[in-house]
């Protein structure tokens, strides 16, 4: 106790000087038997004194009960006070570097205290000497309960081992607890074993075979004690032995539903123990044991029965003494196959019937799944397939095969299928197929079909008109853009009892598959009810396809294609469509059903952005496209277009019209008249003025010089004056200076019809004859014969006929005297009518008129007054002198020019002269 109390009081010097403020500590740990808490001690140094023990603190145990109240003190030194310049007031507490609050101290001059509910941890007391804090103790802090009474003894005795001893401690004490097992025999006989852990034994040979023993357990930590009731026993009941040995598990021929277990005792058992022994077995691969029920088996084999065959069993064995508490522990396990026998179903049978060929043969592909361990019974060697007509199931057609399917080629007709398994125990039950016939019209008994996915698979549920005595099969299969039913064909059998099936197999995420359920009849199944499901849907893996958009100035139609199946990852609920322009964006929505939209009211000539979203339940993806409105629609097109075109058929119209018509157009318009170039009037014109000298010269008010003229000069305008002159004969018209023949319109006389001659002169005259005579023409006498035809003056006459002409002429000069008096000057005339009309100058038409000519030596009245009128526009017009001519104009060369006058204004003229 001295040496304890020295190492409590033990100082640690803190070397230092007061005045440079610095406080040094150092930590001392111990440990007393109890084992309390290592603690520390801090002192204080004065300048120029020697060290010495300014604090202390009352011992502590330590270890407390967990949340107990627990109060700790430290004290100073009334004689360091004074050089500390502190007091316990100046003390502050801290658990776990957490300040304790200072409603917890109590203190006084000296001592400080603290009161706080226990845990795991540390608490520090802290000074703060001149401005400084400094560590005076350090509190190690250890938590826990008292022991609890130890409960629930039993022993249990190894032949030639020891006999070992269980209790249950109670509660987590978290200190330390040692237990202290207590073995009484005899009266005064008793030995004991230590231990921390709930369990103690004693070794052989310390064993007693049968005695009556007393056993109590004693539990103990630096918080309390406890000890347990007494337990009282026979040794001999606590005896285990070993498990049996060599257990091994046989086949027995001809029994494929049992097995046939053997064993042997184990070595290690107390003398003339008798021995009971348990069985169990579970099937491999699962967790399940099942326990044999009867009555305990005092032999060292066993029969184990109602077994599954071909099936792995695992089976082990253990035993017990007679009269004894602990069974042994179980055998090694050891595994058995029971024997084979036939199938116990047979496979599930389904087909997939194509269209029919040239022939009118379907190909039937059968489709079958493998038994499973528990249903094939054993090994599966192949399978037995036969076929047949409905109407004739006698004849039976067989065909062998080891895989799960088999293709037959079938006509149009109903056929039955069968189907078995076989193992080398035998044949399974059959299973049979029905396959209508091609013209069977069968309407679904299945109404309705739903599915959900739920928990990573396909819940379906379906309604029927009435029930199937043969169950439903529901079928399933991939949907892929390249085929329909592209994927794998899967199916399901489910019996009458039950509308409703769990698809849990060969279903992927994101992928649509065709579910199809069938009503299974006597006489087959029905027609399919089927719908399109995914197991989970996501957004499409790409956008719509947009084409190219059919865009007019205000409005564009928008067509896209519909995105692969096996892209879309879920169901396209809707398209959103959104266009944007620089002024603004929209956007529209439609349902799944339509691809194609026309956007209206867009602005003329403007830049659109086109995007089209196909959207599942997951959300939406788009794809996009850019296109410009047109800056002219078709409205305005029809505007410029129509009046185009029908301006453009009008005139091809008036073309047509004008090209079928052209000769009567030309007729009036352009009439024909004989060409002057080739007359030779003119130079007989010429020849008859130079005679008489009287060249006409007029001068030109367009032009500096002048120029000549020729006159047609008009003998007769009056009808009767016609008529007479056509009794003149022939040969004198020949005499004439110049001559017209006019055509009247008005119907000849009725005196003239008798003289046919003349009638067909009156009547022919159609057309106006009249000449032109320009300097440098070659003189022409009027062809009589020519002038009474149809024909006009042409321009060409024959050689012929010229030189008739001019024989005729020369006959008749002598006679030229006898026409009217040539006093008329023709330039005066040409110069007045030019005054009146400018649309004569030098013009190079020409109008044709009637006139017939007029002969000076006719004796007829009417005759001689168209003479008349003749002499009269010769008077009143008057002469042009070609003297006054100017001198510059004769030395120019002479131009020629053709000029001429119609008759009808020649005649205008003349009546107004009249």
């Amino acid at each position: 106790m001295k040496t304890e109390k020295m190492k409590r009081k033990q100082l640690i010097s803190i070397s230092g000087t007061a005045s440079k403020g610095t406080i040094f500590r150092q930590l001392i740990s111990m440990e007393n038997t109890w084992a309390w808490v290592m603690f520390s001690i801090s002192a204080c140094v004065i300048e120029g004194e020697l060290p010495r023990l300014c604090h202390y603190v009352d011992p502590v145990p330590g270890v407390f009960q967990l949340l107990s109240n627990v109060s700790l003190s430290c004290t100073l030194r009334e004689d360091c006070l004074k050089s500390l310049d502190a007091n316990a007031s100046h003390i502050f507490w801290k658990m776990n570097d957490t300040q304790i609050s200072q409603e917890q101290y109590y203190f006084n001059a000296t001592v400080s205290r603290v009161t706080f509910q226990a845990v795991k941890g540390y608490v520090t007391c802290h000074i703060n000497m001149k401005g400084a804090a400094n560590i005076l103790h350090r509190f190690a802090i250890e938590v826990g309960f008292p022991p609890d009474k130890p409960k629930n003894i039993s022993c249990v005795s190894y032949w030639r081992e020891n006999i070992t001893c269980f209790w249950d401690q109670g509660h987590e004490t978290n200190l330390k607890t040692h237990f202290t097992l207590i073995r009484k025999w005899g009266p005064s006989q008793n030995d004991s074993c230590n231990t921390l852990e709930n369990k103690c034994f004693f070794k052989f040979p310390r064993l007693h075979i049968s005695t009556n023993l007393t056993i109590i357990v004693m539990a103990e930590n630096a918080l309390g004690k406890a000890q347990s009731d007494p337990l009282v026993l026979d040794s001999w009941h606590t005896w285990k032995t070993d498990p049996p040995q060599n257990v091994i598990v046989h086949s027995i021929l001809g029994q494929s539903r049992s097995l046939f277990v053997t064993w042997n005792k184990p070595t290690e058992k107390p003398p003339a123990l008798v021995l009971f022994y348990d069985l169990q077995y579970q099937m491999a691969g699962t967790s399940n044991w099942t326990r044999v029920t009867k009555e305990k088996i005092n032999t060292t084999s066993f029969v184990i029965k109602n077994l599954k065959p071909f099936t792995n069993y695992t089976v082990a064995v253990r035993c017990i003494g007679e009269s004894q508490f602990y069974w042994s522990d179980w055998s090694l396990k050891e595994t058995g196959l029971t024997p084979e026998a036939k199938p116990y179903k047979g496979p599930d049978l389904w087909r997939q019937i194509t269209n029919l060929d040239s022939q009118g043969n379907r190909s039937v592909h059968l489709l079958w799944k493998a038994l499973n361990r528990s249903e094939a019974n054993g090994i599966i060697l192949g399978y037995r397939i036969w076929y047949a007509k409905k109407r004739d199931p006698t004849v039976m057609l067989q065909r062998n095969t080891t895989h799960l399917n088999y293709s037959l080629f079938l006509a149009n007709e109903a056929y039955i299928i069968t189907l078995v398994a076989y193992n080398s125990a035998g044949d399974s039950p059959k299973a049979t197929l029905i396959v209508p016939a091609i013209n069977r019209t069968v309407l679904s008994a299945v109404q309705i079909v739903k599915v959900t996915p739920q928990d990573d698979q396909l819940f379906v549920e379906w309604k029927t008109s009435r029930p199937p005595e043969n169950g439903y099969v529901i079928e399933w299969c991939l949907i892929l853009d390249t085929s329909p039913f592209a994927g794998p064909l899967h199916w399901l059998h489910k019996g009458n009892t039950s509308e409703m099936a769990w698809l849990k197999e060969n279903v992927e995420q994101y992928k649509r598959y065709n579910i199809s359920v069938y009503s299974l009849y006597d006489d087959g199944p029905d027609n399919p009810f089927s719908v399109p499901a995914y197991l989970q849907q996501d957004v499409p893996a790409e956008g719509p396809d947009i084409l190219a958009p059919d865009v007019k100035h205000t409005e564009a139609t928008i067509k896209w294609c519909e995105i692969p199946v096996e892209k879309r990852r879920g169901f396209i609920t809707n398209y959103t469509i959104f266009y944007k322009s620089a002024k603004g964006e929209n956007s529209v929505t439609v349902n799944s059903t339509v691809h194609n939209y026309t956007l209206k009211s867009l602005q003329k000539n403007t830049d659109y952005v086109l995007y089209v979203m196909a959207s599942t339940v997951k959300g939406g993806i788009n794809s996009s496209i850019h296109f410009k409105t047109d800056s002219h629609g078709q409205e305005d097109t029809v505007v410029i277009v129509v009046p185009v075109l029908v301006c453009f058929l009008l005139i091809v119209n008036v073309l047509m019209i004008c090209s079928s018509n052209k000769h009567r157009i030309k007729k009036h318009i352009w009439p024909e008249v004989a060409d002057p170039a080739g007359s030779t009037l003119a130079d007989w014109f010429h020849e008859h003025q130079y005679k008489n000298d009287q060249t006409p010269k007029l001068l030109n008010p367009g032009n500096d010089f002048n120029t000549d003229f020729s006159t047609v000069e008009v003998l007769c305008l009056s009808d009767e004056c016609l008529l007479r002159s056509s009794r003149k004969d022939e040969a004198s018209l020949l005499h004439t200076e110049a001559e017209v023949e006019c055509s009247f319109t008005m119907s000849p006389p009725p005196d003239s019809t008798s003289n046919g001659e003349k009638t067909s002169l009156l009547q022919s005259m159609n057309t106006v004859m009249y000449t032109v005579l320009e300097e440098g023409y070659k003189s022409q006498i009027p062809d009589i014969s020519r002038s009474l035809s149809k024909q006009p003056l042409l321009s060409n006459t024959s050689e012929k006929s010229t030189s008739n002409f001019e024989t005729e002429i020369h006959t008749a000069d002598g006679a030229e005297e006898n026409w009217c008096p040539q006093t008329t000057d023709e330039n005066d005339v040409f110069q007045q009518i030019n005054k009146t009309s400018p649309y004569l100058k030098n013009s190079l038409s020409s109008t044709e008129s009637q006139i017939s000519p007029c002969l000076e030596s006719s004796n007829d009245p009417v005759f001689d007054d168209c003479c008349k009128v003749d002499k009269k526009m010769q008077e009143d017009i008057g002469i042009v002198d070609p003297n006054l001519q100017s001198p510059q104009q004769d030395n120019q060369p002479t131009n020629p020019v053709q000029t001429y006058i119609t008759v009808e204004l020649l005649e205008f003229m003349l009546n107004n002269e009249m």
